[in-house]
């Protein structure tokens, strides 16, 4: 039986596509409508059968909505605010976004504290993007993150965390900024150190010898470099100040490992390795929902 009788999802790439492919495999709600800036997308959506309907004129489509899922691009979220906030400014709505501060501040500003927003973010996706980049099972076993205010409705935060169950996530209830924080460290960071190590090798005199040299563990490692620009650079700059936090803490872990190996201490340096190692491995133990994001 469905959760929900219609549901909306703006932003038709690898996230909102996926979400819109599972809703409609586990039969979560009746209908799925689309909203996208592109009308090939929305085309190309309804074609493959992720969607039942779509529009153009979001006034329009947006009338006979149970939910709408925002999974647009972090700068996108604010307009679609507006235009529910002057369509139907009642309606259920979540989001999808790696920033939680920004979009949940964004929408007291625009709905109101007696709105049915409630932010969220699942943590799941891939270096990968667009509605060609839809994945079965996405969210299944991972992590789905509801960020709620001390105003928001407890019964929009039980409904927004039935659809996470429904599509197989399990939910974590945190405030918008341990969110910002803790992404900061899990998932910013780590797409900010690998895009300027790839600088490096951007940079790197003889670069034609140096191909040569890289193997699958460079590329391993730097897979996440393949993700999508715009969206990163939009990322790093609504969460800056956790990421400058996390970039002054890693300088001053670079330090000390530069001192060991400065030093020449073998010793030294093998047990630390060691250290880090071991807090590795115990992730796969204690974390089984872990994406490939």
């Amino acid at each position: 039986m469905a959760e929900f009788k219609n549901i909306g999802i703006a932003g038709i790439g690898l996230i909102g596509g996926s979400l819109a492919l599972e809703v409609k495999k586990r039969k979560i709600a009746e209908k799925v409508v689309g909203f996208s800036r592109r009308h090939s997308t929305l085309e190309k959506a309804k074609s493959q059968g992720l969607i039942d309907e779509y529009f153009i004129d979001f006034e329009e489509g947006v009338k006979n909505l149970n939910l709408l899922v925002i999974a647009t691009p972090v700068g996108a979220v604010k307009d679609y605010f507006l235009k529910i906030q002057k369509a139907h400014p009642h309606l259920l709505v979540t989001d999808v976004s790696s920033i939680k501060e920004k979009i949940v501040n964004d929408a007291l500003a625009i709905l109101g504290r007696d709105s049915n927003f409630v932010g969220s973010h699942p943590i799941a996706g891939s270096d990968k993007s667009g509605i060609e980049s839809v994945q079965e099972n996405l969210f299944q076993g991972k992590f789905a993150i509801i960020t709620p205010r001390e105003y928001t409705k407890e019964e929009n935060i039980s409904r927004i965390k039935e659809f996470w169950v429904a599509l197989g996530s399990e939910v974590v209830l945190l405030s918008p900024e341990e969110h910002d924080r803790f992404l900061a460290l899990t998932s910013h960071f780590p797409h900010f150190l690998i895009f300027t190590l790839i600088l490096l090798l951007e940079k790197a005199e003889d670069k034609e010898k140096l191909l040569s040299c890289i193997g699958t563990g460079f590329l391993d490692t730097t897979r996440i470099g393949k993700s999508l620009p715009e969206m990163w650079a939009e990322i790093f700059i609504a969460n800056r100040e956790n990421l400058l936090n996390i970039l002054s803490e890693f300088e001053d872990n670079l330090s000390e490992m530069v001192r060991i190996v400065r030093d020449g201490n073998v010793k030294e340096l093998t047990e630390k390795l060691t250290g880090i190692k071991k807090t590795r491995e115990e992730l796969n133990g204690k974390k089984k929902h872990i994406s490939r994001a």
